[in-house]
């Protein structure tokens, strides 16, 4: 399989995902509506969690919107792009993150880490 599809598919499979957490998400009572995050710290980086209440809504283990496992490379940047995905769940929008929302986080994508 090449890379061009493995790609693809990966950008299909966070497109269906996200669309998913978005309709479960607003198909709960809207009761405890308020979204928080957790950065975690992991073997080789930092992730971060999304929560709604005491529910685990995202487990971010990896970079979003990257091909590969990349993690994030400091708490800052997995604060900042979980930030950013706390907007787009209380405007009601889709939580996935595009190569671009990355860059303009400023976020490292460095292979291999």
């Amino acid at each position: 399989m090449s890379s061009t599809v493995k790609y693809s598919l990966a950008i299909v499979l966070f497109l269906v995902l996200g669309f998913g957490i978005v309709m479960y998400i607003q198909s709960e009572p809207s009761q405890n509506q308020i979204f928080e995050s957790q950065i975690v710290s992991l073997d080789d980086g930092f992730g971060y969690k999304i929560l709604r209440g005491e529910k685990i809504v995202i487990v971010q283990e990896f970079v979003p919107g990257l091909p590969g496992k990349q993690q994030f490379v400091s708490k800052e940047e997995a604060q900042k792009t979980a930030n950013l995905v706390l907007s787009k769940l209380e405007e009601g929008k889709s939580p996935i993150l595009l190569p671009a929302d990355l860059a303009k986080l400023n976020i490292s994508t460095q292979v291999g880490h």
